[in-house]
């Protein structure tokens, strides 16, 4: 019987240590949201430019700057199109074929670009646009 009676008092312990856990850690969560809250705010009204009764006694100036006139587009250097565009003629393309006196000489067919062999990757660590 007095197995139990341990076994019994173990368990009230451990679950009264949990409840306490449980406690503290509700507590810290609060005052860790309270602090950011509070620094959020600090830096907020420290950032925008608002001023405290303190900082303001000094100046009696409270004239908010006027910005500059808007510039137009010659003092910028922008100038338009010396013409219009055109759009690019079409081909002509006739329903009877052409008779040349001469025969059609045919064009040799063109080279396709060389390129450089693409660097090889030790590791396949490479960088892929969009990835994560």
């Amino acid at each position: 019987m007095r197995t139990n009676d341990n076994r019994s008092r173990a368990v009230l312990a451990r679950d009264a240590a949990l409840a306490r856990v449980r406690r503290t850690r509700r507590w810290v969560i609060a005052g860790a949201a309270a602090l950011t809250a509070g620094f959020a705010a600090l830096v907020s009204a420290v950032a925008s430019g608002v001023r405290t009764e303190a900082s303001t006694s000094g100046s009696s100036s409270s004239a908010i700057p006027q910005l500059p006139p808007a510039a137009n587009p010659d003092t910028l250097g922008l100038q338009g199109p010396s013409q219009s565009p055109q759009p690019d003629p079409a081909p002509e393309q006739n329903s009877q074929p052409q008779q040349n006196s001469q025969p059609a000489q045919p064009t040799p067919p063109a080279s396709p670009p060389q390129s450089s062999p693409a660097p090889q990757s030790s590791g396949g660590g490479g960088v892929v646009s969009g990835g994560s």
